[in-house]
């Protein structure tokens, strides 16, 4: 595959990338569900029981610091960082942060760009240590990314890697004749006083790197007899360092430049952010490179509405589409192919459209071995059975680029039809009538079941008022996508139940100090039922003049295979222990009247292989 390198050093803690500026993230919510079978078979992803290659791109929400979910199965995919550089347990040098929510400005009251953009925003990174130039950059995927997938079993981890470097140990003193181990036994590593020479040592390497039954722990190794020498004295990791690093005058002339552009709110009315040139761009040059996922079914981002079947269960509703997934606003594609394609690489999603003013223009890569070019003239079975990325187009200048000019191309004539005719039919929503009803799957009420008006649930942690008792909403409520959670560990109850209740048991308790400890990815919904005034032993160093009494309802205890529901009170809860969270299917991406179409390639650059749908007569090439 590919990978990403430093062309500049970094000093440990520094922010990493052009500017500063980190990269976007695009929820995909309830893929699963929307892909299952007729009959309510959840298909699965991971399984490949579709064509969905972005799962090795995937991040759970709660790895970006995204305290609520989308959606029921809500996934993340981050370009950038979040996709293009490697993961190397011995090498990594890259920590990754947290996203932001922005909407670039955009309303859901007064622009008809309002749900086509994700707001998931300038997710960063910064470096772990001292990253010098010419050093490959290595992020951590986790253990499990690669233990949860086949294709990767050999692939060292963590724990491979002391393995391996206990393996050097033991072949070392097996060099020396196994003396007694010693502090300084290391230093006695001369070819003269050694069991085997040179060439047999290489001998003996190339076995026991060559032996049938593959580990995890012997991949770690290092890969020639002369590098086990150096990694027995300075570490693997040491040597890894040394074998991955490339000239800059390497890099030049064999990489692509990724930080030519930087995001910020774009020239284009309602589409939210752009890319800008940080530097001269000639005519005909890279603007950047584009990395691509395919998608062999476009028909895989369709969400439909849900209905029951004959026994009651939750299915989708095929003969109801509300929408398809935000990420096809950034993908690329054509009427009359089923494949879909997902550019990945630093910024390139936030170029926009321009019919006319257009500067770049795209071409498949050229002289670079990561793209497939046969590829291109295989047929879509063929890129069905392909899971990983190994496509590649370029953003080229189609005339002199100025520093800090916006980078725009032609989505193609299919686009802009489609923009046109969602401009003619959107209308804006009286927000004093918005009960927040009008996103696909709300449920409908005529009278006021929220305040009106959509506002973030964040807005009202920020702003460190008390929060509002259940009974003072009833007549003040909070927007209806506001909702609160608690952080409280619930396995302080009752304790393991002898049998099974007959009711749903009450436990009411003060919060503690051990509550603290919960993280606020496992808090729970939660009601807030009284609250306390404190403010006469307030001293301004805690967070708030307020404790608050909430309540949760039917919180499932596993005990061994009986499973127990409990209705808790906890009293004493501190402002700092709840939080203010956005309701699921509520934000701006679920709107019904949000804007959804892929991008098109210029004439001709679509490969005639993939073209596997029938024309539609009205149709344009």
């Amino acid at each position: 595959g590919i990978g990403i390198f430093a062309g500049v050093d970094y000093a440990e803690g520094q922010l990493i990338g052009r500017d500063n500026w980190g990269d976007p993230a695009f929820a995909t919510i309830d893929i699963n569900w929307n892909n299952a079978d007729p009959d309510g078979r959840i298909a699965s992803k991971s399984r490949r029981d579709y064509h969905w290659p972005l799962t090795n791109y995937d991040w759970e929400s709660s790895s970006l610091d995204i305290i609520e979910e989308e959606g029921d199965d809500a996934s993340m995919t981050v370009t950038g960082f979040g996709a293009v550089p490697n993961c190397h347990f011995s090498l990594i040098n890259v920590a990754e942060h947290g996203v932001s929510y922005d909407l670039a400005g955009l309303s859901r009251y007064n622009s008809p760009g309002s749900g086509a953009i994700t707001p998931f925003f300038n997710r960063t990174s910064t470096a772990r240590k001292d990253i010098e130039a010419g050093s490959e950059l290595f992020v951590s995927y986790g253990s499990s990314w690669f233990k949860n997938r086949a294709d990767y079993a050999t692939v060292p981890v963590k724990e491979s890697y002391n393995e391996a470097e206990r393996f050097l140990e033991k072949y070392g003193l097996f060099l020396l004749g196994n003396p007694p181990r010693t502090d300084g036994w290391k230093f006695n590593l001369f070819i003269d006083d050694m069991i085997l020479k040179e060439e047999a040592q290489k001998d003996l390497w190339d076995i026991i790197k060559s032996f049938p039954y593959v580990s995890r722990a012997r991949q770690a190794l290092p890969a020639t007899s002369g590098d086990v020498m150096r990694a027995i004295h300075r570490g693997i990791g040491a040597v890894e360092i040394e074998n991955s690093m490339r000239s800059l005058d390497y890099l030049k002339e064999h990489g692509k430049c990724v930080d030519n552009i930087v995001p910020g709110n774009s020239t284009i009315p309602h589409a939210g952010r752009g890319a800008f040139a940080t530097r001269f761009i000639p005519k005909g040059s890279l603007v950047a490179p584009a990395p691509l996922v395919h998608f062999t079914d476009k028909s895989t981002l369709i969400m439909y509405n849900e209905t029951r079947d004959r026994n009651g269960k939750l299915i989708k509703n095929e003969k109801e589409i509300l929408t398809t997934q935000l990420i096809r606003n950034y993908m690329f594609g054509h009427p009359n192919s089923s494949v879909v394609l997902f550019p990945y690489s630093h910024h390139v999603s936030y170029i926009n459209h321009h019919s006319t003013e257009f500067n770049a223009r795209l071409q498949w890569a050229k002289n670079f071995s990561f793209h497939n070019e046969d590829w291109l003239n295989k047929d879509v079975k063929f890129l069905d059975q392909q899971w990983r990325a190994g496509l590649m187009l370029e953003f080229i200048a189609t005339r002199d680029i100025n520093e800090g000019e916006e980078i725009l191309i032609d989505y193609g004539n299919h686009w802009q039809n489609a923009w046109d005719l969602h401009i003619s039919q959107w209308a804006p929503v009286d927000p004093e009538k918005d009960f927040n009803n009008y996103t696909h799957l709300t449920k409908f009420s005529p009278t006021n079941a929220g305040k009106a008006v959509y506002r973030r649930a964040e807005f009202y942690k920020s702003d460190n008022a008390p929060i509002k008792t259940m009974k003072e909403q009833e007549t003040d409520p909070y927007p209806r996508n506001v909702v609160f959670k608690c952080r409280v560990d619930v396995d302080i109850g009752i304790g393991n139940y002898t049998n099974a209740p007959k009711t749903t048991p009450f436990y009411k308790r003060k919060w503690v100090s051990n509550d603290n400890k919960v993280d606020h990815k496992k808090s729970r919904k939660c009601n807030i039922i009284d609250r306390l005034d404190v403010s006469s032993d307030y001293d301004g160093n805690d967070d708030h003049p307020f404790l608050y009494t909430v309540e949760m309802n039917d919180v499932r205890k596993n005990q061994g295979k009986r499973t127990i529901y409990e209705n808790q009170v906890i009293t004493a809860v501190p402002f700092r222990a709840i939080d203010f969270v956005n309701e699921k299917y509520s934000s701006d991406m679920f709107l019904k009247n949000a804007f959804r179409h892929e991008m098109g390639l210029p004439d001709g650059l679509w490969p005639e292989a993939w073209m596997n749908l029938v024309p539609k007569k009205d149709d344009q090439h």
